[in-house]
């Protein structure tokens, strides 16, 4: 009992923070959960339907496609802590990180737009430019992706607030991938066809609009509340942040992993629907079917991170998940209804556990300050956008690697054998990879009790000054 914390305290804390005016209006909530729709809706055709486009549309060599996602996620090893770096030295009158929603959505529209543009430079002179523009649209969304998951630590400094800050755009980034996915494969079909550029093109401008819009509206909601430090920024102990912020290397090799299995799977899904299936459509069905596991999901870390703690819940989820993709693997996928359900189950476990390592990750920002003495928002959340970025490569060499292996030809029937590895890849390994994310956890130091400890201290530093 001694944990417990009586409400006479509570009440003149909450009421001196509110005095403060360091917590987060509902509307401001609201605001930074629909920049992630918005950056989420750009995403989603992005990761999702730019392996496919590639192969299937701009005829590109599977091992060239690799290449290309190698050599942009090497650029983006040294582009994103910089970007990181640069957010937290931005000074405006707009706040640090709110200021880039403002400047950067342009650009990314433009940029998702170009992606999906097949020119008629000859063979190479497309390469070319295939290899420029996906690069230039990593670095464009990467300055939008760093500052909006930095704006939780800016907008409240109060944990519980902070979480449900991610927990409300984590909701509506998952919103945003499933509604994408549903609704990409039916744009499509209605202006062309999984093989027109046309169809492509004109899903691509219709996506860059809507994230456009939904960018400037975070911005026009969201403010920052917490003030930005006045000591002058040190990039030594910026770097230092990150290389002795245990909690946060231990959550980055989790969080690489965790990725690698769901964006592995998504990747798969338009080949798994396409020729496994029967049916592209079927996409669109199941991220419909799998909506009420993401709103669950969302749902039930606020829950279950309150009765376990994060680390356990985070647990839990991989373990439930190897169950599950183990069973979707053993039923096959002649069943569709079988295979929605279990597709469903296995997005509910991931959901959640983005929740869990969003809010895990900002856990660390008070860590590495309490170790330095220099806030980085920015440093350490660019170790998200890369991860993701790191994993979305990853799985780009895997698909070349299977597609190649299993000998897929586009726009064919396909073997048995294809389909039983896409069948694979798309049920039994999300699960299997996922729980190999568990090794870190083990040596994962921050529990809720030391964040908390670690807080008061940092707060006692600063009275002092």
């Amino acid at each position: 009992m001694g944990n417990l914390v009586s409400a006479e305290n509570v009440e003149p804390t909450k009421q001196k923070m509110k005095k403060e005016k360091n917590m987060a209006s509902n509307i401001e909530v609201l605001g930074h959960a629909l920049g992630g729709v918005g950056q989420n809706t750009v995403y989603a055709l992005w990761s999702g339907f730019i392996t496919a486009f590639y192969t299937d549309v701009f005829g590109m060599n599977p091992a060239v496609m690799a290449a290309i996602f190698l050599f942009a996620r090497i650029w983006d090893g040294i582009n994103d802590p910089m970007m990181g770096i640069l957010a937290d030295r931005s000074k405006s009158r707009f706040g640090r990180y709110r200021c880039w929603l403002l400047r950067m959505p342009p650009v990314v529209a433009v940029c998702l737009v170009l992606n999906f543009t097949v020119p008629h430079f000859g063979t190479t002179g497309n390469i070319i430019y295939a290899t420029i523009t996906y690069i230039l649209m990593g670095m464009a969304f990467t300055s939008v992706d760093i500052p909006y998951w930095s704006l939780p630590a800016a907008m409240t400094s109060n944990p519980e607030e902070r979480t449900k800050i991610f927990t409300t755009a984590t909701l509506g980034t998952n919103l945003a991938t499933t509604v994408g996915n549903m609704l990409i494969p039916i744009l499509l079909v209605t202006f062309g066809g999984t093989g027109s550029s046309r169809a492509y093109f004109i899903t691509a401008v219709i996506f860059a609009l809507v994230g456009f819009v939904l960018y400037l509206t975070c911005f026009g909601l969201v403010r920052e509340h917490v003030k930005a430090p006045t000591e002058k920024f040190s990039f030594k102990l910026a770097i230092k942040s990150l290389f002795t912020n245990k909690p946060l290397f231990c959550i980055m090799i989790t969080n690489l992993v965790i990725n690698l299995a769901f964006i592995m799977k998504m990747t798969l899904n338009y080949y798994y629907t396409t020729y496994t299936l029967g049916d592209v459509k079927l996409m669109s069905l199941m991220s419909l079917i799998t909506l009420p596991s993401i709103l669950l999901g969302t749902a039930a870390a606020l829950f279950l991170t309150k009765f376990f703690g994060k680390k356990k819940t985070l647990l839990g989820l991989m373990a439930a998940n190897l169950v599950i993709s183990i069973i979707f693997y053993l039923i096959g996928y002649h069943n569709i209804t079988l295979v929605l359900i279990m597709g469903a189950l296995q997005i509910l476990c991931v959901g959640c556990s983005f929740v869990v390592i969003s809010s895990m990750t900002a856990d660390t920002i008070e860590y590495g300050e309490w170790k330095t003495g220099q806030r980085n928002e920015g440093v350490i959340t660019s170790t998200r956008t890369l991860i993701t970025k790191i994993a979305s490569a990853l799985v780009g060499v895997a698909v070349a690697i299977v597609l190649t292996m299993t000998g897929y030809v586009p726009n064919v029937e396909q073997t048995a054998s294809t389909m039983n590895a896409f069948h694979f890849v798309v049920a039994l390994l999300p699960g299997i990879v996922m729980m190999i994310g568990a090794i870190p956890m083990f040596f994962y130091p921050l529990t809720e009790k030391r964040h908390a400890e670690i807080v008061e201290e940092l707060k006692e530093r600063k009275n002092k000054k």
